[in-house]
């Protein structure tokens, strides 16, 4: 029994196309689900802070400025969001309370806390290899003011896949 060379044609032909078809339907929903910004929900005793009321600081506006540009990408502008923290709060909680939010994640870089810094920050990055989304968090630690407390501010931001 012998097969004809355009039924052989035909087969492949019809073996590339659903190929092809499954290729273009996993990119597609990938695709959907890196233009959503991973939601983070922040450590316990977070509040947000008015950008007008008291204790807000410019360095705190600047700082989220920056993670935002760091998170924008082709696909859009990145999540960001502001929280004060109770005075003395540790950075460890924080970052295990985002971290555990991230399960499989790749953490970027060095996450250490350095309790003399006024700036601590991390970074994860979902373990995809096709528009892997980002998550930054960022302690900032002002300088004590009047009252002689230094105020903690966190920023939470999500990116979208790029």
């Amino acid at each position: 029994m012998r097969i004809s060379r355009r039924r052989v044609v035909a087969a492949i032909a019809g073996l590339l196309l659903l190929a092809s078809l499954t290729l273009a339907a996993v990119s597609y929903v990938r695709w959907k689900a890196a233009g959503v910004a991973h939601p983070v929900t922040p450590p316990a005793g977070a509040a947000a802070p008015w950008p007008d009321g008291a204790g807000f600081d410019q360095d705190v506006s600047v700082r989220s400025g920056l993670v935002e540009s760091r998170l924008r990408n082709d696909r859009g502008p990145g999540t960001v969001r502001i929280y004060a923290m109770p005075p003395g709060s540790p950075w460890l909680r924080a970052r295990q309370t985002v971290a555990t939010q991230l399960d499989h994640w790749e953490q970027l870089g060095d996450c250490a806390d350095r309790p003399d810094a006024t700036l601590v920050e991390c970074a994860w990055r979902e373990p995809t290899r096709w528009w892997p989304r980002e998550v930054t968090l960022t302690m900032v630690r002002l300088r004590p003011g009047d009252d002689d407390t230094r105020r903690t501010f966190l920023i939470i931001g999500s990116g979208v896949g790029a």
